[in-house]
């Protein structure tokens, strides 16, 4: 992050790493290289996906390529490309010099355009190839930032960059102030960074991403720091911290029937009790537990790949029978057909059933999936039976916990149930799900099943001890 003469140097992917987490920048200049984590297979699965997605685009293009790795030679034969004329340059080496500080990056494809600039009578815009179906925030920044750089460069700023999605469309993005405004603040959020300045504390799903999960979960127990709280947000932080109130402990000592420093009543009350839960290491209980019930209980969990934006599983514990009972669709394709086998078998359900879930991602999916493919009578019956679990132990129960997901409540102390596989999680299931499609190894495929199962299992196991912890 040092170039020559120690002038700090940000490129595009510390877009991404900040917005995921700030401190993944700091961690990686100042804190011991041998804490570092490893990246979680399905991220080096996007990034490997990435690359064979541009290398499948660009295969039937006319380019010049540069190939040099140096980026002060590369930017050098980058300028005498674009000096030339060259139609489109594939990974080209542009950078600036702004405020002392380098800017540089090597967008995926620079496409000539018709236009006055320093060059002639054509000026470049930066394209990048991405593996998403939309433009995303941090897309937005990178190729503002490659505008930016251009702008220095040919004396032209282009008013629009291009992404190239999953599908091999072009999506145009206008370069206007209001962006690169924003992509000038997060600038200036990463140099202060690579600067030295360690970001505020935090504890973040995102986090547990990176390599560097671990040591922020870690910075801030050392400290109880405020950010331990769940879900509270980054801005209600920065009311609290700017208020001299920094550790869980002291949002602990609030009275949770008076709000402050404008942060809403219901947040306040949410977060202060959620301190007190984890000062104390106890269960708060907010009010009496109601769950809606039936003779025939069945606990319900979907896998999906948002990489191919498809379902790719459907499982169900039938607790009743304590048995288990999952569609499949082995191949993307086969996600109609999944679906037809699922309205096929509620059928063949009792009529006293109900249906418990965590979250709100299968209501989502049968909600899309009924669009896309059609319903039933049967699944509009299903549909009203469904019940969040996630949401009554919101309304109901305060855990003295970091994170809520299933895995976590169901893991804890008071559930203790354990996943068969180590690597358990949505993340390795879309993993493992992308590695059966490339290997078919059947393997992979039982512990995309078992995961699954499992998943079930621990949700009905966190509704029985909700029903037996309410009662004691």
């Amino acid at each position: 992050m040092l170039g020559s003469k120690n002038k700090l140097v940000i490129s595009p992917f510390l877009f991404v790493q900040y917005s995921m987490c700030p401190a993944w920048l700091w961690h990686n200049l100042y804190t011991d290289p041998n804490l570092k984590g490893e990246l979680p297979e399905l991220a080096l699965k996007l990034m490997e996906q990435g690359v064979l997605h541009e290398k499948d685009y660009i295969k039937d293009l006319d380019f010049k390529e540069v190939d040099e790795k140096d980026p002060s030679k590369a930017f050098r034969i980058t300028r005498q490309l674009m000096k030339q004329g060259v139609d489109r340059i594939y990974q080209g080496a542009i950078e600036t010099e702004i405020d002392g500080n380098i800017w540089r990056g090597r967008p995926d494809l620079l496409e000539k355009m018709p236009g006055k600039s320093k060059l002639g009578n054509w000026f470049y815009v930066p394209v990048d190839i991405k593996s998403s179906k939309k433009i995303k925030p941090d897309h937005e920044y990178q190729l503002a930032f490659y505008a930016r750089v251009l702008k220095d460069i040919q004396n032209k700023l282009p008013d629009q960059a291009v992404i190239i999605n999953k599908e091999k469309k072009r999506l145009d993005l206008q370069i206007t102030e209001e962006l690169l405004s924003k992509m000038y603040d997060r600038v200036n959020q990463i140099l202060s960074v690579l600067a030295g300045q360690k970001p505020n504390l935090h504890c973040r799903s995102a986090c547990k991403q990176t390599p560097w999960g671990h040591i922020c979960l870690s910075d801030c127990k050392k400290v109880n720091d405020a950010a331990l709280i769940y879900n509270i947000r980054d801005t209600t932080l920065y009311k609290l911290r700017d208020a001299g109130i920094e550790t869980v402990n002291e949002v602990a000592n609030l009275d949770y029937t008076t709000p402050q420093f404008g942060i809403t009543a219901a947040t306040w009350k949410r977060i202060v009790l959620q301190a007190q839960s984890l000062k104390n290491d106890k269960l708060i209980w907010l009010g009496k537990l109601q769950i809606p019930s039936a003779d025939y209980k069945i606990y319900f969990d979907i896998e999906g790949d948002p990489l191919l934006e498809i379902e790719y599983m459907f499982g169900f514990w039938l607790g009743s029978e304590q048995k288990f009972k999952y569609f499949l669709a082995q191949k993307p394709e086969d996600e109609e057909q999944m679906w037809r086998a699922f309205l096929a078998w509620l059928k063949e359900l009792p009529d006293n059933y109900i249906i418990y879930h965590y979250a709100n991602y299968e209501k989502a999916v049968i909600k899309k999936l009924e669009e896309r493919y059609g319903g039933s009578k049967e699944l509009d019956i299903f549909k009203d039976r469904l019940v969040d679990l996630f949401k009554i132990v919101k309304d109901s129960v305060i855990f003295p916990l970091y994170f809520y997901s299933v895995k976590d409540l169901a893991k804890s102390r008071f559930i203790n149930y354990k996943w068969r596989h180590k690597k358990a999680g949505g993340a390795q299931s879309i993993f493992w799900y992308e590695k059966w499609l490339e290997t078919q190894d059947k393997q992979v495929l039982q512990d995309i099943i078992d995961y699954n199962e499992d998943d079930v299992i621990a949700t009905q196991h966190l509704h029985n001890w909700l029903l037996k912890a309410s009662n004691q």
